[in-house]
């Protein structure tokens, strides 16, 4: 790895300029959702960063147009120097925009999004870095609306979120009539509590597959089943 530039098995990340930088977080989210979802043909990647997740989703969907939008001008340019660089460049796009002023031209398959984790509390001296880290420019609330409305009906959304707030973001997610598909606790090390929790939305119902993800085991290894999750990404776990 070079300073600011991340090797994945079939991409690489240049995130130099962006507020918010790669995480394990995101890998995690995207190797636990995407793999589902093969079929798509369509793809949004709200607040895309760096293009991580777009990244994994074109790794994932062999057949999917993916579009990244990023309200942030510089991690905007960033993405799109990875999406140019990337074996899948004819197949995602970048659009510099609020996600709110953005109208797709037809139905997704598939949202994605790794939003704000913090609500309240104090705001990141950094501007690009408050933005990419509170909910000033991109709430639940106008996610699921979004995703109500763009969403095909056999659609899916995938949130990546605080596990305290998962009570709170389901009840949410019904009022904007969507329902929770499938749902996964993070927990850190064996005996922690979760820390973040990974939600599969539809507009269509039926039955919701639940499990947890636990990273290290008591002795601090990373556990199988989160490697065999996350080999199809990561060139080294550790």
């Amino acid at each position: 790895m070079t300073m600011g530039v991340f090797h994945f098995r079939q991409f690489d990340i240049d995130d130099r300029d962006c507020g918010m930088k790669i995480c394990s977080d995101s890998v995690t989210f995207g190797a636990w959702f995407l793999p589902q979802h093969t079929q798509a043909h369509t793809v949004l990647d709200i607040g895309a960063g760096s293009g991580l997740l777009s990244l994994m989703a074109a790794q994932c969907m062999s057949h999917a147009e993916i579009t990244g939008i990023e309200i942030d001008e510089a991690a905007a340019a960033a993405a799109r120097h990875n999406f140019a660089t990337s074996q899948w460049s004819r197949r995602l796009k970048i659009v510099n925009t609020d996600f709110s002023l953005f109208t797709p031209s037809s139905a997704v398959d598939i949202i994605i999004s790794n939003p704000p984790f913090f609500t309240s509390g104090l705001i990141a001296p950094d501007s690009r870095r408050a933005t990419a880290r509170h909910e000033a420019s991109l709430t639940s609330t106008s996610l699921f609306a979004f995703a109500r409305q763009h969403l095909a009906p056999d659609g899916h959304l995938g949130l990546i979120l605080p596990a305290d707030r998962a009570d709170d973001i389901i009840f949410e997610a019904e009022l904007a009539a969507l329902k929770l598909r499938r749902f996964c606790s993070v927990i850190p090390r064996e005996g922690k509590a979760p820390v973040r929790a990974l939600f599969d939305f539809s507009p269509s119902d039926g039955p919701c597959a639940s499990e947890s993800i636990v990273i290290r085991d008591s002795n601090g290894i990373v556990t199988d089943r989160y490697t065999a999750i996350v080999q199809p990404f990561y060139t080294k776990i550790s």
